[in-house]
């Protein structure tokens, strides 16, 4: 089986139908600082470490493509694979502390890998650290970290390796969390429309 852009697109998609399941539960806010985001359950971290996974698997597939051949010492930060590793290669590459997603459900614009280059994300540290740690994660997460990490996860698939090369074509990437701001992939000239 090739895992290609379209096999993490589809992982996306049902991660994102279990996010919008969990929004049946707590609503979400405009204002990120509402009590609403604070909220962590059982169902949480089980998303956590869905999302979680995924987006270490994308951070993994896209450190191994050819692209980074060439940076100094890529044989051994590839066997380190931590967040620090792609911070440090693939951040200056694809630049994702750059891309905002704006959220449909609350008309907000988020960052999902803001200040990336100088430390990572909130929700990925915390994934990180409780992932082995069920009873500490369950206390930690929340649905806040659930929002920003599916939105993470949105920008890795968007610069899957795969797509190398290639004119996205103005294709349309049809989820439901996230609605349309121009999402320019670091390796292609054209704008990817995310629609609902």
């Amino acid at each position: 089986m090739k895992y290609d852009y379209r096999f993490f697109l589809r992982r996306y998609k049902q991660i994102e139908s279990d996010f919008l399941e969990l929004t049946d539960f707590v609503e979400l806010q405009s204002d990120f600082n509402h009590p609403s985001y604070s909220i962590g359950s059982s169902k949480l971290m089980d998303f956590c470490l869905r999302v979680g996974t995924e987006v270490e698997t994308l951070f993994r597939v896209i450190l191994e493509s050819g692209r980074f051949d060439s940076v100094n010492g890529i044989t051994a930060k590839r066997k380190k694979q931590t967040i620090d590793v792609y911070r440090e290669v693939i951040e200056p590459i694809y630049r994702l502390g750059e891309y905002k997603l704006f959220v449909n459900l609350i008309d907000k614009e988020m960052q999902p890998f803001e200040n990336f280059r100088s430390e990572p994300p909130e929700w990925f540290r915390i994934y990180s650290k409780h992932k082995h740690n069920k009873i500490k994660l369950i206390r930690k997460w929340n649905l806040k970290h659930s929002l920003f990490s599916l939105g993470g996860l949105l920008i890795l698939v968007i610069n899957h390796p795969s797509r190398d090369g290639k004119e996205f074509r103005g294709y349309k990437v049809g989820q439901r969390v996230f609605d349309s701001l121009p999402l320019v992939p670091r390796f292609c000239g054209m704008v990817i429309m995310v629609s609902s």
